[in-house]
């Protein structure tokens, strides 16, 4: 059954619901005399076999306190798909937003002139089932500095192919691949002082083990050196399977979040995920320190 789980949420989540692979990004609030606030996409969890079928939208000043902004797109309206709406990423480009999500294996697109949608969804997938090799889910975007628009997905294989001026389809011409070492899903890129970082997702989502490593590069498309874990499990405090991720970048700054998913094994299933934020740790030559999961909330106002 795709019911949500008659479970209480956890004490120590942050959100007090259950949402897995977050995209974090900071929208001038159009709700909020367009100050400046985190938003916050995720997949609803707490459904059997990862069943949601809708989106919403979360606010926060703090990373603590949280408002749900309503649902933004609905899986009913999406005429190519019905089952497993996940892992959203959104871009603003010109005065419109544009939402990248999973649907059946496919990743889809649907835009907005509101970060708070209603998102209206393409006619078709942006990647289709068929379209190339490897099983199409976990998208997330990358601007570069000459204002191209990437779309970065894959399971298995990881692609990026720049997104078409219409922000709903892709240039498969130029789709890139490069697959580190143990890869399974959710890579998401950023730069950071001229050096390039990719972070990916390693293992199952359902087992403890699931964790973030990262790579570094001199440029977008590699020679990429592997550094290890970013963020992984600690059973000590009953957090695991942390992965799938997300990272902020706090504008006029040089402070980075790391967003990720995680579940209590009191659950045993990886269907009651929470969302959990933590401060990024750069050395001197670049690497990040890994992130030691804890119960505390991290709190970042803005």
């Amino acid at each position: 059954m795709n019911d949500r789980f008659n479970l209480p949420a956890p004490e120590h989540t942050p959100l007090h619901r259950y949402l897995a692979d977050p995209a974090p990004i900071v929208f001038e609030d159009p709700r909020n005399g367009n100050q400046p606030r985190y938003f916050l996409y995720a997949t609803e969890d707490g459904y059997d076999d990862w069943g949601s079928r809708t989106f919403r939208v979360y606010t926060s000043d703090d990373l603590v306190d949280w408002q749900d902004g309503g649902q933004i797109l609905s899986l009913d309206d999406v005429p190519w798909g019905k089952e497993h709406a996940w892992a959203p990423a959104i871009l603003k480009h010109g005065a419109r937003y544009y939402l990248y999500f999973v649907c059946e294996g496919q990743i889809g697109a649907a835009s907005s002139d509101s970060p708070y949608g209603p998102f209206v969804p393409a006619d078709q997938p942006t990647v289709a089932k068929d379209d190339l090799p490897g099983y199409h889910i976990d998208p997330s975007v990358y601007t570069d500095d000459e204002g191209t628009d990437w779309l970065v997905w894959g399971n298995g294989i990881a692609y990026m192919a720049p997104l078409n001026e219409d922000h709903l389809t892709v240039d498969l011409s130029r789709v890139w691949q490069w697959t580190p070492t143990r890869f399974r899903e959710a890579m998401w890129i950023f730069k950071r002082n001229y050096m390039f970082y990719a972070s990916w997702s390693e293992n199952d989502a359902r087992e403890p083990e699931y964790q973030v490593h990262y790579a570094t590069a001199p440029a977008l498309h590699g020679p990429w050196t592997e550094h290890g874990a970013l963020v992984r499990q600690n059973p000590a405090l009953d957090i695991v399977g942390t992965g799938h991720h997300g990272i902020l970048h706090i504008p006029g700054t040089d402070e980075w979040i790391l967003a990720y998913h995680c579940y209590d094994p009191g659950y045993g299933n990886g269907y009651c995920r929470e969302t959990r934020f933590a401060p990024l740790t750069f050395n001197e030559d670049g690497t990040i320190q890994e992130v030691i999961p804890v119960q505390e909330d991290y709190r970042r106002p803005l």
